[in-house]
């Protein structure tokens, strides 16, 4: 990340609790990745982390890609509003057994909600 993109923190602007932007960053980033969700399949939500400085968040998904399963990775911006796709390695479909439960998730549902990941 450039330092030309980022703008200064606002009065009172920087005051948001650590957890509560952390929360708001992380339903902003599932309600935009919930389009990019196949409809007919489980995904999983894993492996986040936070910027809260720069307002990022990355994580996986593993999910269904036609015949195949993937691990997908992204980049949610909260300064711009705006979900990067990073790229997707195969996921070996016998390891989905070994996927926690609380992280999957399903398109028809709200994701923050159904799934736990708020807690």
């Amino acid at each position: 990340m450039g330092w030309w993109k980022r703008r200064a923190v606002s009065e009172g602007e920087g005051l948001e609790a650590p957890e509560a932007l952390r929360r708001r960053l992380w339903e902003q980033a599932m309600r935009r990745l919930q389009p990019t969700l196949p409809p007919d399949s489980p995904s999983w939500v894993l492996d986040e982390s936070f910027d809260l400085a720069n307002r990022l968040v990355w994580f996986d998904v593993v999910q269904r890609n036609g015949p195949r399963w993937v691990r997908r990775r992204y980049r949610y911006d909260g300064e711009v509003d705006v979900l990067y796709f990073s790229g997707e390695v195969p996921f070996p479909e016998a390891d989905l057994d070994r996927l926690p439960p609380e992280r999957m998730v399903w398109p028809a549902h709200p994701l923050s909600r159904r799934s736990g990941l708020l807690g």
